[in-house]
């Protein structure tokens, strides 16, 4: 009798530990996130992540920190909000206490806001390009959130509403203009003299195409032997000028 209320009453109270509840909790709010930042395959591209791993994490599979990272700047949500369900969900309204607006001394990194507006849309020859005011940035912020390592970074605003729902209009972007592998990504290029946000991908073994996320644009290529990062031919057609890492609300 005693076994038997003891293992009637174990059934009985049997529940999912914590972490696994916590596990599920974050597959719902990834489920969320992702439905919201347009599906599974974009989020998919943008994070950089095969399609069947993120099926995986959307069906309550752990996730490793990086991935985290990753899913959370392709949502565009808080990385807080995603891993534990605190704070906001979107970053917009949680990055102002991540910034400093004094020097924070070997703990952060100068990053200059430029006064250019490159177009997510037709592209626009900018007035100036010169900086402006000077954030000093949280290393913590940018290696724990953003993933981001290098110094070569800047702010700047975006106008026009191609790169919607990824960028809209006004958003100011972090741009890493350190030169790399080019990957598929939003990245600040200048077409032929016309300063551009457009999300970069490979056609084919020698073609670019420079596509909006907003479907209403078309896509376009451009040959991979007339693409350089910044000045480094003189002949490019499209020049790189950095990869878009960062998306926020700043009044400057």
């Amino acid at each position: 009798m005693a076994n038997e209320s003891g293992n009637e009453g174990g059934n009985a109270n049997f529940q999912p530990d914590a972490e696994d509840a916590a596990i599920s909790e974050r597959a719902e709010r990834l489920q969320q996130a992702v439905q919201l930042a347009g599906g599974n395959t974009k989020v998919a591209i943008r994070a950089q992540m095969p399609l069947s791993t993120l099926s995986r994490y959307l069906a309550g599979r752990d996730m490793k920190a990086s991935a985290m990272i990753a899913l959370a700047r392709a949502c565009d949500v808080s990385l807080d909000w995603l891993a534990d369900g605190s704070g906001n969900r979107h970053t917009d309204a949680i990055v102002s206490d991540r910034f400093a607006a004094t020097d924070c001394g070997d703990n952060s990194i100068p990053v200059s806001y430029f006064k250019a507006e490159p177009s997510a849309g037709t592209g626009c020859v900018p007035d100036e390009w010169d900086g402006g005011e000077v954030f000093h940035v949280s290393k913590e912020f940018l290696n724990n959130v953003l993933g981001v390592y290098h110094r070569s970074l800047f702010f700047v605003r975006v106008q026009g509403d191609s790169m919607m729902p990824t960028l809209n209009p006004g958003d100011t972007i972090l741009v890493d203009y350190t030169p790399e592998q080019i990957m598929e990504s939003v990245y600040v290029v200048s077409v032929q003299g016309m300063l551009m946000v457009k999300r970069l991908s490979v056609k084919d073994p020698l073609t670019f195409s420079l596509v909006s996320d907003n479907e209403r644009y078309k896509p376009f290529d451009i040959q991979m032997t007339r693409t350089s990062w910044a000045n480094a031919s003189t002949d490019a057609d499209l020049r790189i000028i950095g990869r878009v890492v960062g998306r926020f609300h700043i009044n400057v």
